[in-house]
């Protein structure tokens, strides 16, 4: 048996609770993972040799195996998984309707984490008792994701910032936003780096102090006054491209980024 000695956390649980860890047992391991470049999408059409492409999809799940079982203080005392354990390591990681966080902890990897479902979970036997298991771990996209990033600033009036985009996918990222309003009617992001793209809000409800939080990936707005705000948008909605992001925020209050970054890291 060679073991790699890491940890995982699955939910908020760390595998440590059930005296697990993350290792190579016998001639079953991690297995080798094939990133997600993507599927082209193209026409070919007669009387011409090359095609016509029209772009790439990413949209294909990363899909991995991870094996873990008994820890070392197990291991060094003869201690097996016993059939009480095995049923409540099998509750914790599999028949959820939703997809969970998963981090495995490792030096260059606890930085990242997957939103992912736990499937086909097989119970591996060492002379006839269970000592670890191998599980299929389903992402829900070809990446992992960073830890949520806060990006906070105060705007006085106009302010020109650069936002890093570390995203791994070549397309637009469109994170969430947290805009504090201090009195000002009108507020707008500029995104130089996007072709001068503009998310704006124009003759606001000024009445108390109005906090606005905008999902842009999914285009949602809400806020603390439960106004309906969308008449006050132009519907621009903020997104940011690979790499540097140079804009330009108008408006008077607090502004906060909050990005949790696509990343190609494998399984």
């Amino acid at each position: 048996m060679a073991f790699y000695g890491c940890e995982f956390v699955f939910d908020g649980i760390p595998c440590s609770e059930h005296g697990l860890m993350v290792y190579h047992f016998g001639s079953t391991g991690q297995s080798d993972v094939s990133f997600q470049a993507g599927d082209v999408s193209e026409d070919r059409v007669s009387k011409r040799y090359d095609a016509l492409m029209y772009g790439l999809t990413q949209n294909k799940s990363l899909e991995y195996t991870l094996v873990f079982g008994a820890n070392t203080d197990s291991m060094d005392v003869d201690e097996s998984l016993d059939r009480f354990e095995v049923e409540a390591i099998a509750a914790w990681l599999t028949g959820h309707d939703t997809r969970k966080w998963l981090t495995i902890v490792q030096e260059d990897m606890e930085s990242f984490r997957y939103r992912c479902i736990i499937s086909d979970l097989r119970l591996i036997t060492y002379g006839n008792v269970p000592w670890a298991f191998s599980c299929n771990v389903s992402c829900d996209s070809p990446f992992a994701y960073t830890f949520p990033e806060e990006r906070a600033y105060k705007v006085p009036g106009e302010l020109s910032v650069n936002l890093f985009n570390r995203s791994s996918y070549n397309g637009f990222y469109r994170p969430k936003m947290e805009i504090a309003l201090q009195g000002a009617a009108d507020f707008s992001i500029t995104n130089h780096s996007d072709n001068d793209r503009v998310f704006a809000f124009e003759a606001l409800p000024t009445g108390g102090a109005l906090t606005i939080y905008v999902d842009n990936k999914n285009q949602v707005i809400t806020n603390n006054l439960d106004l309906n705000l969308y008449p006050y948008s132009n519907y621009g909605f903020f997104r940011m491209v690979r790499g540097d992001n140079l804009i330009t925020i108008r408006g008077q209050g607090d502004v906060k980024f909050i990005c949790e970054f696509p990343v190609s890291i494998g399984g």
